[in-house]
């Protein structure tokens, strides 16, 4: 896989995709060793988003690459241009300005995988060319949340705003988790099971007003669909490289 150790301005999807291994295997990094993180809350956060950003960067590069492998131009402009392009609702769009994974993963899949997918057995028989069902049923988890790249970067977004407390580390107890609760919870001693993290607010009567709970396990059903899916386009990307472009 000469693309690995090759310069950027030799590889013929820009660089995109070798800028996606970097950010999968710094995003991998900081979900092994979540613990060594010195940060009490939204530790999820920049992992999240580094996964995130690789699938884009993922799907940008293999778009690049089957257009240039099988001689596909964008509209009007050749196949190896160097301002490629993706058709949103019939229409030709800047790809390097569109952030819609949802958009970008469509139009690889629908307009070169499946359409080319006799094209491609051909003249790279070594590649496995089928769609991958499970990864295409996980996009919907993804951009439910962060469709334009904004969810993981931001504590507040304007377009997923309903969404945002579901990343908060600290989650407001309800009114019902406060009544009566006291200000220290005893722990029997000898107790090994592991404690949760609460802060309890008082008013000048004494009474609790306002109570948080730190949050552990925030989004797990999206983390399992970033992490699954970025592994699944790492592979597909590397295979394509290979079958494709002899590594290059």
């Amino acid at each position: 896989m000469q693309y690995l150790i090759t310069g950027i301005e030799t590889h013929p999807d820009f660089g995109f995709g070798i800028t996606a291994e970097a950010y999968r295997a710094s995003a991998n990094l900081l979900s092994d060793h979540k613990a060594q993180i010195l940060s009490f809350q939204q530790a999820e956060m920049p992992i999240n988003f580094l996964y995130r950003h690789s699938i884009e960067l993922f799907i940008k590069s293999l778009i690049i690459i089957m257009h240039k492998a099988l001689k596909i131009p964008y509209g009007e402009k050749s196949f190896d241009s160097e301002k490629p392009m993706i058709i949103i609702n019939e229409e030709w769009k800047d790809l390097f300005s569109c952030h819609w994974i949802d958009d970008l993963y469509v139009y690889w899949l629908e307009h070169l995988l499946i359409k080319n997918v006799d094209q491609l057995s051909r003249i790279a028989p070594n590649g496995d060319w089928l769609e991958e069902k499970t990864i295409t049923n996980l996009l919907p988890i993804i951009t439910k949340y962060d469709r334009d790249t904004s969810f993981f970067r931001y504590p507040i977004t304007k377009s997923t705003q309903s969404l945002d407390k579901e990343k908060y580390t600290m989650q407001p107890l309800s009114k019902e988790s406060l009544a009566g609760m006291p200000f220290s919870i005893p722990v029997p001693k000898g107790n090994t099971k592991k404690g949760g993290v609460y802060l309890l607010c008082k008013d000048e009567n004494d009474q609790v007003v306002r109570g948080y709970q730190k949050n552990d396990e925030i989004l797990t059903e999206v983390n399992d669909a970033l992490h699954r899916v970025s592994e699944y386009l790492s592979c597909i990307h590397i295979m394509s490289r290979c079958t494709l472009f002899n590594g290059h």
